[in-house]
């Protein structure tokens, strides 16, 4: 037995983020577009995390982690915008939420030029960038859309009620 793994016995970097996680229905807010951004973020996060921990280079990582950078950043103004219109009285919360997730981003985007393809400890490094990749994905599907955003579910759903009801 390992006890010295970083987490218990187990080392995390053994395991699929799929096996930590599914997206699927449960985390739905029952809005298509911010849905099919959430699923977007996290594939692409989860794509990133697991062609780390299968032994991908730094140099391959790094468009993905740049890509994942660019969606987060389109999808928290998307769903800042569509808060607003509805008017959502929590929308304040919600962007200091997001933006302490875009300094998440920043700070691991300046991380990134840091790791060096010969000096990588693939799979290995809690410092290594699929570390803070699975916390970020995690951190984001289970703490900011399971809980934050589905705080504001009952706010789109009446607000689309209001809206069936004002055009009848």
């Amino acid at each position: 037995m390992n006890i010295s793994a970083p987490f218990g016995c187990m080392q995390l970097q053994h395991l699929s983020l799929s096996n930590l996680i599914q997206f699927g229905d449960h985390l739905f807010i029952d809005h298509p577009a911010i849905d099919a951004q959430h699923k977007a973020i996290f594939d692409i996060g989860t794509g990133v995390y697991e062609n780390w921990r299968r032994g991908g280079s730094i140099n391959v990582l790094r468009p993905a982690v740049e890509k994942l950078t660019n969606l987060m950043h389109a999808h928290f103004s998307y769903e800042e915008r569509v808060l607003g219109e509805i008017g959502y009285e929590d929308l304040k919360n919600h962007a200091i939420e997001h933006r302490r997730m875009r300094d998440e981003l920043s700070i691991m985007n300046e991380q990134f030029p840091m790791f060096k393809e010969e000096k990588e400890v693939r799979g290995g490094s809690l410092l290594a960038p699929g570390w803070s990749i699975m916390q970020f994905i995690l951190g984001f599907t289970i703490g900011h859309v399971a809980c934050c955003d589905m705080g504001y579910n009952r706010a789109l759903v009446a607000s689309r009620e209001q809206s069936s009801i004002g055009c009848a």
